[in-house]
């Protein structure tokens, strides 16, 4: 008597054998690509789509600042700070507007001041009398942001 188990043939065997690998390496390829796509804040980070998402937008702290007047208006447009950087004199004002389609803030990094959120054309006023320079940046899409040089 043969008591031998049947089960499947060897070609369909190796067939199965290589769609669950395949299946499996697109799995973690997926996984790699979304663990690479999380910013350091532990949002999804990158572009618009990244900016709407929690951790995109653009990093201006690094470039220039414009020389500003005592009343200056920093336009947020998508998902930046415009100008990225200003100065101002001491005791001069700066009017920050969302003319973006995300609710966006700009709050100091060590948070002695900040707009609060504002909702698309939406503005905040803020005046510095003492001098300083303050990194800021938005709350909500914390890889936006930009410098003020009060002096």
């Amino acid at each position: 008597m043969n008591h031998a188990v049947s089960g499947p043939s060897k070609p369909l065997a190796l067939l199965l054998g290589f769609g669950l690998i395949g299946l499996l390496a697109i799995t973690i390829g997926s996984f790699a690509w979304m663990a690479s796509s999380w910013d350091a804040s532990g949002m999804m980070g990158g572009g618009h789509m990244g900016g709407m998402m929690g951790g995109g937008g653009r990093n201006a702290s690094g470039d220039a600042a414009r020389q500003g007047t005592a009343a200056e208006t920093i336009a947020i447009e998508d998902f930046a700070y415009s100008p990225g950087n200003l100065q101002i004199p001491v005791g001069g004002t700066v009017t920050w507007t969302n003319r973006d389609s995300a609710p966006h803030s700009a709050t100091d990094t060590g948070r002695a001041w900040d707009t609060g959120v504002l909702g698309r054309g939406k503005s905040a006023t803020l005046t510095f009398p003492t001098a300083g320079t303050f990194d800021y940046f938005c709350t909500i899409h914390p890889n936006m942001k930009a410098r003020l040089v009060v002096q």
